[in-house]
């Protein structure tokens, strides 16, 4: 401050008020200071400060509840806070002060109908006060009988009194509202509106601006970038649209095109292939999984479709033309339900994946209540299920007619944590989890990985999936593998695996030990090759790019470092290192488009060129901005232009590759 002198600043003065509270808010306003502090109730002290040396309490009024800021307005004060007498409520109040000593609660408001939260109460630039239009604009959010609401609130602002008149809704949440001329101008993250307010109870908006959109996946296609927005059920602040967005590449932020879809259900898987984009919606269910005998009260005898798939020409972007379009309803398809797209021959499209469910005979939520005493007592073991083992084929080869063949569920023996799906000459390859009771199953020398006696052990499986016949596909037996399956080569020949040994005596009480398996898949059953033991340090993460192998090591001393490293299987049957590259941190995820790699290291991503996978060439590093969680599997890139990463709400990051000379 100016006034302070050489000695700097130094106390003039004390006041003790509210022992054993919290303070929440203070206020200085010419020689008062307003205070506010919680422990059951809220105090509003006054405190008079006309004497700096010597301050003294003038007054208090006590609310239920607390206040986060304060405005002064001459011989009143607005606050915003907490009020506690319904549940936790953004309230509003009103006091007169035009005696310090004597200050009084006027009116108060509270928004929302139970819990109800706002921005204002940790950033008081949120709380709009216009004394001269009456008016306070007031962002919140809450639950309300008919669900959860974003809002701007509208309050009038009389001299002794309070009102609350109309909302503003916004699909996510509101951040800040002013007014400028005839119009209240309402902020989110995603969109401006522009609010005719001329009846308060009924504010009307007359314009809406698109500030920003979720991207959740990306397509890059000669000098353009095809956006989705999945439009998740998670999304827990106002779910957004469905959508596809047409834009520059180098522009991801200009829309030249935004696509109408069929239906508001969520996008849950999506593909390009040969100038077409094929898009899977769905409905994903909240409630039970299926009984095992395949009945499901809850679900209406006629129930309407559940799963769509459309077909767009992207061929002449930015221009986008529908094809075709279909429908199927097939068993729920889980919550946060998603998939991939395998082509396992020309013309047909497999969605892989599925959602989630459980499986307790208590509740009958999954499968049937089992015979016997008390259904089957509590020893009956619970299963669970994840996101995989649904394989729904359609017939795309006439894209004007697409239609649906058939609906492969591995998901119901609890089986669980499936892998990726590969396809290979009309098959699809996949693996699962699956919890063995003791005695382990089998144990001769063609097993691949036994366990002891006397043990609940996991186990891993190769499931196949034969669409030679797409509309009746033929689904092998499962056969023991070593462990989750990370790719598959020579025609289906050979199977890459990580997973633990057993035949390690320190797994019992697994020392973090994962081995790379190369095992011989005859069609019938799997026999161990080779093995590979990975770093006891996470994260390792394992990439096959046809017959080269990608490993992540982490540094495990501070004088390693940490390295990409490519490795092959060589005709005698042996792992043999092909080379390594030095990375600047521990590699978390692999993912490949063509020769181009991608690392991602923390919140960085490393771009390699791999067309001699020897020699993993760095082509840049860099990090998208800000602290965002992303994908690598819902990212696009090439070798020639570099990575586009899609940041959810936080739009799209594109790693540009550096100029050659």
């Amino acid at each position: 401050p100016r006034a302070v002198g050489p000695e700097g600043v130094f106390k003039l003065g004390q006041v003790t008020l509210g022992n054993g509270e919290r303070l929440y808010a203070t206020r200085f306003d010419s020689s008062l200071v307003y205070v506010v502090t919680f422990r059951r109730i809220d105090p509003l002290w006054v405190v008079d400060i006309s004497d700096a040396s010597h301050p003294k309490i003038a007054g208090e009024v006590q609310v239920p509840g607390y206040s986060n800021y304060i405005q002064p307005l001459g011989d009143r004060l607005v606050t915003v806070g907490l009020d506690s007498s319904n549940s936790w409520r953004v309230a509003v109040s009103l006091f007169d002060v035009h005696d310090p000593g004597a200050p009084a609660l006027l009116s108060k408001v509270a928004l929302g109908e139970n819990s109800s939260w706002s921005e204002a109460n940790t950033d008081e630039k949120a709380f709009n006060v216009m004394p001269d239009r009456h008016l306070i604009l007031l962002p919140f959010q809450g639950y309300l009988t008919n669900g959860y609401a974003s809002r701007i609130q509208l309050i009038d602002l009389n001299r002794d009194s309070l009102a609350l008149r109309g909302t503003i809704d916004h699909p996510c949440q509101p951040r800040r509202a002013a007014v400028h001329n005839d119009r209240i101008l309402s902020l989110s993250g995603q969109e401006l509106l522009s609010v005719d307010a001329t009846d308060r109870d009924h504010p009307r908006i007359k314009a809406t601006v698109p500030l920003a959109w979720s991207v959740d996946q990306v397509f890059a296609q000669g000098t353009h970038l095809i956006e989705l927005t999945s439009a998740s059920w998670w999304w827990w602040n106002g779910q957004p649209a469905p959508a596809l967005r047409i834009t520059p590449a180098n522009e991801p932020d200009h829309v030249l095109d935004e696509v109408q879809l069929p239906n508001q259900f969520p996008i849950l898987g999506a593909a390009v292939r040969n100038g077409r984009l094929y898009v899977a919606q769905g409905q994903q269910n909240f409630g039970s999984v299926p009984l095992a005998d395949d009945s499901d009260p809850g679900q209406p005898t006629n129930p309407p479709p559940n799963l769509f798939i459309s077909i767009y020409d992207v061929s002449a972007l930015p221009g986008v033309k529908l094809l075709g379009e279909t429908d199927a309803m097939v068993e729920p398809l889980g919550w946060s339900a998603n998939f991939e797209v395998v082509w396992p021959k020309a013309g047909v499209l497999v969605l892989t994946g599925g959602g989630g469910g459980y499986w307790d005979p208590w509740l009958d939520w999954g499968i049937a209540r089992p015979a016997g005493p008390v259904g089957g007592g509590f020893a009956m073991p619970i299963y669970w299920g994840n996101n995989g083992g649904r394989l729904i084929a359609f017939d795309v080869g006439d894209a004007a007619a697409p239609k649906f063949l058939s609906d492969v569920n591995l998901a119901k023996n609890a089986w669980w944590n499936f892998s990726p799906a590969y396809t290979v000459n009309g098959l699809v390859f996949l693996s699962h989890e699956a919890v063995e009771a003791f005695p382990p199953v089998v144990t001769d020398g063609k097993d691949t990985n036994s366990p002891p006696v006397d043990y609940w052990v996991q186990r891993w499986y190769l499931d196949v999936v034969d669409y030679a016949d797409a509309a009746n596909p033929a689904v092998r037996k499962p056969v023991n593998i070593p462990g989750s399956l990370k790719g598959v080569a020579h025609a289906g020949d050979l199977l890459y695996t990580v997973g633990e040994h057993w035949t390690n005596a320190t797994n019992w009480w697994w020392d973090g030990t994962e081995y790379l398996d190369a095992s011989a898949y005859d069609g019938v059953e799997a026999h161990l090759i080779d093995s590979l033991k990975l770093s006891s340090y996470w994260p390792h993460p394992v990439l096959v790019n046809g017959d080269a192998i990608f490993v992540g090591h982490p540094s495990e001393t501070t004088t390693v470092k940490n390295l990409l490293e490519t490795w092959s299987l060589s005709s005698a049957g042996k792992f043999t290192q092909l080379g390594k590259t030095e990375l600047s941190g521990a590699a978390q995820n692999l993912a490949n488009f063509g020769d181009l790699l991608a690392a991602q290291i923390g919140n960085q991503v490393s771009l390699f060129n791999v067309t001699d996978p020897t020699a993993p060439a760095l082509l840049v590093t860099s990090d998208p901005p800000g602290c965002v969680w992303f994908d690598l599997n819902k990212a696009d890139g090439a070798l020639d232009r570099g990575l586009w990463l899609p940041l959810g709400v936080y739009g799209v990051s594109v790693i540009a590759l550096p100029a050659t000379p």
